[in-house]
């Protein structure tokens, strides 16, 4: 199955944007503020779960942090409720597809998928995305799992100042069947508020050395930032 082409994410930011730290959106309701991470919301219009936004802050470089997020078979040690993930193939250094288990307690089925991923990053401020979208249809269907239907998502990477970087991590999802009540708690805002939670306290030092060469790396000579590669 040919992967879809055109715009990657609907139209996420409204048109009135105002300052709310360094992530600001009209839109976003602050929901939970604890240790360092805070977790944004707002109605989605694909998912019957609110679009949801963690941010926090980490001391790393962005090689590190692109490194540590490509890392797929470690996605379910830190990733909440990711029991497992799969690569299918790697399509260039920058994009890869994988398959990828939810694990839903008991009674609700696992829910799974197929996700396209790509790195960019913006080469005059050096923000770093990693673009998620689901192709639901690349795989067929097991029978013992729900199919979601939609997936997207976002991990960005904002450098700061001293080796600091902010990492937020935007998710709209549509988890398939009946979701009600708990459940609808634990996709909607504990999924992504642990899995902050564990990249905070994630021993990101075993990925500092990595390079790639589509990341460049901040450097403060004086008071100026240059880059190198």
């Amino acid at each position: 199955m040919a992967l879809r082409k055109g715009k990657w994410l609907r139209s996420m930011v409204a048109s009135s944007l105002m300052l709310l730290g360094s992530v600001a959106v009209a839109d976003w309701q602050l929901e939970m503020d604890d240790s360092g991470v805070q977790l944004y919301s707002k109605t989605s219009e694909a998912s019957q779960l609110k679009t949801v936004k963690v941010v926090s802050q980490v001391k790393a470089s962005l090689s590190s942090l692109v490194s540590f997020l490509s890392d797929h078979n470690q996605f379910p040690a830190w990733m909440d409720k990711v029991s497992k993930v799969e690569k299918i193939k790697d399509i260039s250094p920058q994009e890869s597809l994988t398959y990828t288990v939810i694990d839903s307690p008991w009674p609700e089925r696992d829910r799974d998928n197929v996700l396209y991923s790509k790195w960019e990053q913006d080469p005059k401020t050096l923000v770093v995305t990693k673009k998620i979208f689901s192709e639901p249809g690349y795989v067929n269907q097991s029978a013992d799992r729900v199919r979601a239907p939609f997936f997207e998502g976002e991990w960005k990477l904002v450098p700061k100042a001293e080796g600091v970087v902010e990492v937020s991590y935007m998710v709209d999802f549509e988890p398939g069947g009946k979701v009600q009540g708990w459940l609808l708690e634990l996709f909607t805002y504990e999924m992504p508020f642990k899995t902050m939670q564990n990249l905070r306290t994630a021993a990101l030092d075993k990925h500092e050395g990595a390079k790639f060469a589509f990341i460049k790396e901040p450097v403060k000579s004086g008071v100026a930032m240059t880059t190198q590669q």
